[in-house]
């Protein structure tokens, strides 16, 4: 359309989004395409780990009871003796032991080979019941999610991609957040279109679904940080009057060994901790050497690979007594465990882990369908090329 002064008029132009808006918009784009594949493997490793205690079990779970015979259970020691005698290749390293006089005795092993194994043996008559590798299996599992089996260097790169992975939740609320509220916007942001094309469903697999995992995904973020970065670590067991790196100050405490000494039954103390109120479970370490004066001993409702819902102790290896610590240090376990707890999905039984599984599902598929955003827009801008032989027309 023309006026009489032969002026056009043109729609009014698009208002540019803000500086912050682009550079915000940017920085998701290329921080998430360079982190993406470290984002996945360490999300999709820490998912395959929520379960890690259900799965050994289920593996041998014809092993986990055995029937009262009204016989009295045969002592740790002479449990750990019939272990050493059966399998003299082996080495064990701690044992579970259970309240319910029907569950079944439970030790940790390593193999010639460096790998870790549980087996499990009728306390009644210390016959060897079942054994698998699981242990092992998730023991690399949380060896790649923590540091994708490189050390030093691997901690770096997991560390970095968590940070990454900070930014990028953050920033993709920025961006999921509507101009303005209303019925089209409220729609396109809360729900996924199912029946539009694949495109549409990558986008909003994207940018619900990261909406609604934000905050227990941010908790998981968090979480892996106060374990991975020092600093991060230490303020935390600073605000909660905690020490940091606890168990190593706890191998300190040990008390000095004294020649001769004779180590004190470990079925009395076993006994004193199952006994207390609300204490199903207990799991002690078994020395590797004579001379080694103190065992670790973890007593609760739930024990499990890495989380457990009960406290740490150490305890007088010749004496039997409890080595007291300080209050720093019993503030740091418990800081430890709680967030442990938290990061595993340890904090709620089965709710706590489905919850946690489910989050880390969708923590895994967003570098992928964040990935198929980019590409899908990236074929789209591509210019098309136009033969030498054909002509445009007007």
């Amino acid at each position: 359309m023309q006026t009489g002064s032969n002026q056009r008029i043109t729609p009014k132009q698009k208002k540019k989004p803000s500086l912050f808006s682009r550079v915000n918009a940017w920085l998701h784009l290329w921080l998430g395409l360079s982190s993406g594949i470290v984002i996945f493997v360490v999300c999709l490793t820490g998912t395959m780990f929520v379960f890690c205690d259900d799965i050994i079990d289920l593996i041998s779970r014809k092993a986990l009871t055995v029937q009262e015979t009204g016989a009295v259970q045969k002592k740790p020691e002479e449990l750990i003796a019939i272990f050493k005698q059966e399998r003299p290749d082996f080495h064990p390293f701690y044992f579970v032991a259970y309240k319910d006089p029907e569950r079944s005795f439970k030790i940790a092993y390593e193999d010639k080979e460096d790998h870790f194994h549980f087996a499990w043996m009728d306390p009644y008559t210390g016959k060897i019941l079942d054994s698998n590798g699981a242990y092992y299996f998730f023991y690399v599992v949380a060896h790649i999610h923590s540091q994708l089996l490189l050390h030093e260097p691997g901690n770096i790169i997991v560390e970095i991609a968590t940070w990454i992975f900070l930014l990028e939740l953050i920033g993709g609320l920025i961006l999921w957040w509507p101009k303005k509220w209303t019925k089209a916007t409220r729609e396109q942001s809360f729900r996924i279109k199912w029946n539009g094309k694949w495109k549409r469903v990558n986008y909003d697999l994207h940018n619900v679904l990261g909406f609604y995992s934000l905050l227990p995904a941010l908790m998981l973020t968090i979480t892996g940080l106060i374990i991975v970065n020092h600093f991060v670590n230490g303020k935390v067991h600073q605000a909660f009057n905690g020490q940091s790196g606890t168990y190593k100050a706890m191998r300190k405490a040990a008390p000095a060994y004294v020649a001769g000494s004779k180590p004190f039954p470990l079925d009395s103390i076993l006994l004193r901790y199952l006994h207390q109120p609300g204490v199903e479970q207990l799991r002690m370490t078994i020395p590797a050497k004579d001379s080694m004066t103190s065992c670790n001993v973890v007593a609760g409702k739930e024990i499990g690979l890495k989380g457990y819902n009960g406290r740490m102790f150490l305890v007088n290896r010749f004496t039997g007594e409890e080595v007291k610590m300080a209050d720093s240090w019993y503030n740091g376990e418990k800081v430890e465990n709680i967030n442990m707890n938290l990061h595993l999905g340890f904090w709620y039984g089965a709710v706590g882990k489905t919850i946690t599984f489910i989050i880390g599902l969708i923590c895994t598929s967003l570098p992928i369908t964040g990935f198929m955003i980019w590409w899908n827009r990236k074929k789209k801008k591509s210019p098309v090329r136009i033969s030498s032989k054909q002509t445009v027309t007007a």
